[in-house]
């Protein structure tokens, strides 16, 4: 069974959204504890960042309480299918020249300039030995080139040459290496809920359990939530964007609880707005690798608005550089990727395939005839009625693509021809597409040692660190699919790994 949001939640036990939801809050009341814990550390949730950072910390020789608000442990970190390592043994096997002065450059120009330079020098340091760390403890990791100039990647493969998902093949290694340390405890089931404090420091939470508020002391809080992109409020409130705006794929849950918990005690809100922008989806889609997003929206299809006309250059999908081609998805009213009959029926006889593994089951004429947002005519005329666009606009448009495959410049995107998919022999489709992300960026700012910093001051809050998706510092406008895919899980393995050796040493 492919893991999806949905049966992820229901093997979880999670009855909704509102199961998440969380004050964040700073003034703990004394009435209705149930439990006290005394320990050093205390991190909150168990995807990648979590994972380095409670089991590093423990093997550092402090005693960690892990609170994880699922059953299961992962998170949306469990199906990921990459991780970007700078460095480390994957890279320094193949040889490579790193260009490291080069990679910091091109993606502060991406930011604008506006991402934090020292965190972003730490995960370039910190990102290989934190996976070096992870392989000397069974993760299995392979470098895995998707583009020699613009990925920087390591992806899990089995004794067999089997494709792992990040949770089985990173994080297990992990989390059976942690279940032997008599100082670890993981706890599934319980939310944090607010952060205690004591004269500006720190000095740990209130998490709800089965049995009602847990209070814990510690030394230390790691905040590793995973962001809020299924908190629409926050969603609204930063990225400017409505409920189902922007297609949402994970897990589910991430509904800003470490973000908030770290702006309540201060911290300062940085790269908001930023998104882990994917290809785009096609509207009702559930899944990242959904074989309807694949076909229409993770290829060069010509891309219309509500009015029959091209809005962007269409390779921005092929080039990974997601964030600009769903930016200007956001832009229109409506958008639709349109195809030809041996463009689909090519994919159709392959079956679906899967994003890392190949080819796997399915059936996309089955898939196509069960959405909405698809249609198919026989005519361009008839496709653009059924879209509710006017016909000649969406003709010329179709013109004018197909010209490109010829030579013909697009001086208005500078669309080229080798990237061009001709629209030429009907049945004709068109899907509406819309905006998608895998999550959230924008959190806390923070030092290059992860801890977060306070707004009034500048200074980092006594005890506070936030790791991973729940930490903005990496960020200001997007994610840099196109400059370093895999970079979300790469800092959080390094953030949570920093923060780990911060705490102990």
């Amino acid at each position: 069974m492919d893991m999806t949001r949905r049966n992820f939640l229901a093997a979880a036990g999670v009855a909704g959204a509102g199961a998440f939801a969380a004050l964040a809050g700073c003034s703990a009341p004394a009435a209705n504890i149930v439990e006290t814990v005394d320990v050093d550390v205390v991190v909150v949730g168990s995807g990648t960042a979590g994972t380095y950072a409670a089991v590093r910390a423990a093997e550092n020789g402090a005693n960690v309480l892990w609170l994880e608000q699922y059953l299961v442990r992962g998170g949306a970190s469990a199906i990921t299918e990459g991780i970007a390592t700078i460095g480390g043994y994957a890279m320094r096997e193949q040889g490579l020249d790193l260009k490291l002065d080069q990679l910091y450059h091109d993606y502060m120009e991406f930011q604008s300039w506006g991402a934090s330079p020292d965190v972003l020098s730490m995960y370039l340091a910190n990102s290989g030995p934190a996976t070096d760390w992870a392989i000397d403890h069974g993760a299995k990791l392979q470098y895995s080139p998707i583009s020699e100039d613009t990925y920087w990647g390591s992806v899990c493969f089995d004794d067999e040459g089997n494709f792992l998902h990040m949770g089985e093949g990173m994080l297990q290694p992990l989390w059976d290496y942690g279940d032997t340390m008599p100082n670890l405890e993981l706890r599934t089931g319980v939310t944090a809920s607010e952060l205690v404090m004591q004269d500006g420091t720190v000095t740990g939470l209130l998490a709800e359990g089965g049995e009602g508020t847990i209070q814990v002391n510690a030394k230390a809080v790691v905040l590793a939530t995973g962001g809020f992109a299924d908190n629409p409020d926050m969603m609204k409130q930063y990225v400017g964007a409505d409920e189902g705006e922007i297609v949402i794929v994970g897990m589910g849950g991430r509904m800003g609880t470490g973000v908030n918990m770290g702006l309540s005690a201060g911290g300062r809100m940085h790269g908001q707005s930023a998104m882990m922008y994917t290809f785009g989806a096609v509207e009702g889609a559930t899944g990242f690798n959904d074989i309807a997003n694949m076909v229409f929206c993770w290829d060069a299809t010509l891309s219309v608005n509500e009015k029959g006309e091209r809005f962007l250059n269409e390779a921005e999908t092929v080039t990974s550089r997601t964030a600009f081609r769903n930016l200007s998805v956001r832009n229109q009213k409506t958008a639709w990727a349109v195809a030809d009959a041996p463009y689909v029926n090519a994919f159709a006889e392959m079956g679906q395939v899967d994003y890392v593994t190949g080819m796997t089951e399915g059936d996309l004429m089955q898939e196509i005839e069960s959405y909405d947002s698809i249609v198919s005519a026989q005519t361009l005329d008839e496709l653009a009625e059924k879209m509710g666009v006017p016909a000649d606009a969406l003709k010329a448009s179709v013109e004018h693509y197909n010209a490109i495959a010829d030579g013909e410049p697009d001086p208005r995107f500078g669309l080229t021809g080798e990237f061009v998919i001709p629209v030429l022999e009907a049945p004709y489709y068109a899907a509406k597409i819309a905006p998608s992300a895998y999550g959230t960026e924008g959190g806390p700012l923070t030092n290059d040692k992860m801890q977060v910093l306070s707004d009034e001051t500048g200074e980092p809050i006594s005890g506070l660190y936030a790791v991973g998706s729940d930490n903005g510092s990496m960020y200001h406008t997007n994610y840099p699919m196109h400059i370093i895919g895999g970079t979300a899980q790469g800092f959080a393995a390094a953030s949570g790994f920093v923060a780990a050796d911060t705490i102990t040493a």
